[in-house]
């Protein structure tokens, strides 16, 4: 016999089973991918200029909630897709932030992955393998184990150094400000086999093409990464020799500047490399060394004539005669005033170095001095000037 039940009846226990029956608890990528996005979707009414956040007291925590859970996203990920290794890290990052380009990511054993977050305001962090499981072991965000200067240059990957302060367009970052923009590089193992790598960072910038640049050099004892060693310097965003590792030495070339002329702000100018041997105790700081000596000797000679100092250690006494005229030349063109706050040759035009029965010649133009051939050559492991002539040559390389 079938006993029917009312149409009402039915309802009712149709609703109660529903309420009864708990929903299926959402899994924790899905948690964490929509943290993620609502976290980004506050964040983004807290940036400025796209490089930074602006002053409010909240911005620094929702920015370091925004990196806090890309690390966690990408341990996540690794636990649920157990197969997969370095080379699906770009799609993890892709999946979680569809609309930035995927951040940089290094190997440092097959188990520890280093990785830039997604996003320009930089963040750099390890994901590492713990008890069967990954998890977010570093980040450029917290405290580093440094002091001093070095403590506060890698203090500008805090989130709360990132906050704009009404910067200006031009303004040149440097120390602890941020935000930095990341670029990753793998470096030789230590002795006790431990990974080791580099961030080169790029100060945010609105403007201008010579900008703040740091480097920090890092090992991983596959607990937590700690810094050797991190240096503050300058280049030129588009320069033609940037970070390169050539064996055992870590090179860092770096825009510095001259005292007697300059270039512009989009060229190359005084380039030097800072040189770091790496050991398999440590690391050992090798010093700069000039990639244009030529132009520093020319540019020491112009500077004792400018301060009126003795220069016969560097050139010919023909060769202080022509530079002195040269000077003269110069100075004559220019206000008193001019050239007592600003006493230069004027900007670098074209420069070329070629060699002859003499030895090195070089060729410089810069837009006060019109354009001279210097030779040089080699005295006593220093390079001296012995003959200055003007010329109607193209300079330029």
């Amino acid at each position: 016999m079938i006993c029917k039940v009312p149409r009402a009846t039915l309802t009712f226990l149709v609703l109660l089973t529903t309420v009864a029956v708990p929903a299926w608890p959402q899994s924790k990528l899905d948690k964490i991918k929509s943290d993620y996005s609502a976290i980004s979707s506050q964040l983004e009414k807290h940036i400025v200029d796209h490089w930074w956040i602006d002053d409010d007291p909240q911005s620094p925590g929702l920015l370091a909630r925004q990196w806090s859970l890309a690390g966690e996203w990408v341990a996540a990920w690794l636990d649920a897709h157990p197969a997969a290794g370095e080379e699906a890290l770009e799609a993890a990052l892709a999946e979680l932030a569809p609309t930035e380009e995927p951040g940089e990511h290094l190997s440092l054993t097959k188990d520890a992955f280093l990785i830039a977050a997604p996003g320009p305001i930089g963040n750099v962090f390890i994901i590492a393998k713990s008890n069967s499981h990954y998890r977010l072991a570093w980040s450029t965000a917290q405290t580093q184990e440094a002091s001093g200067e070095q403590a506060e240059i890698l203090a500008a990957w805090r989130a709360e150094n990132a906050q704009h302060g009404g910067r200006g367009p031009y303004w040149a970052a440097s120390g602890p400000a941020g935000s930095v923009m990341p670029r990753l590089g793998e470096l030789p193992k230590d002795g006790k086999g431990h990974a080791r790598f580099y961030i080169d960072g790029t100060y945010a910038q609105s403007a201008g093409a010579t900008v703040g640049a740091q480097i920090s050099l890092w090992t991983w004892d596959g607990i937590s990464a700690r810094p050797l060693i991190a240096r503050a310097y300058t280049l030129m965003i588009d320069q033609s020799v940037g970070t390169r590792v050539e064996g055992d030495l870590l090179k860092v070339q770096q825009k510095k500047f001259f005292r007697t002329f300059f270039s512009c702000g989009s060229c190359e100018e005084r380039q030097t490399d800072w040189i770091v041997r790496l050991t398999p105790s440590g690391i050992e700081d090798l010093g700069e060394k000039s990639m244009v000596p030529e132009l520093d000797a020319v540019d020491e000679l112009f500077y004792r004539l400018i301060k009126h100092k003795p220069a016969v250690d560097v050139a010919t006494p023909a060769a202080i005669e022509a530079a002195g005229r040269i000077v003269q030349g110069v100075k004559a063109e220019r206000s008193v005033k001019e050239w007592k706050e600003f006493p230069t040759l004027g900007m670098m035009g074209g420069w070329k170095i070629e060699k002859d029965a003499r030895g090195k010649v070089l060729c410089l133009s810069t837009d006060n001095a019109g354009s001279n051939l210097f030779s040089v050559k080699s005295v006593g492991g220093k390079l001296f000037i012995t003959g200055i002539e003007d010329t109607e040559q193209d300079c330029a390389r």
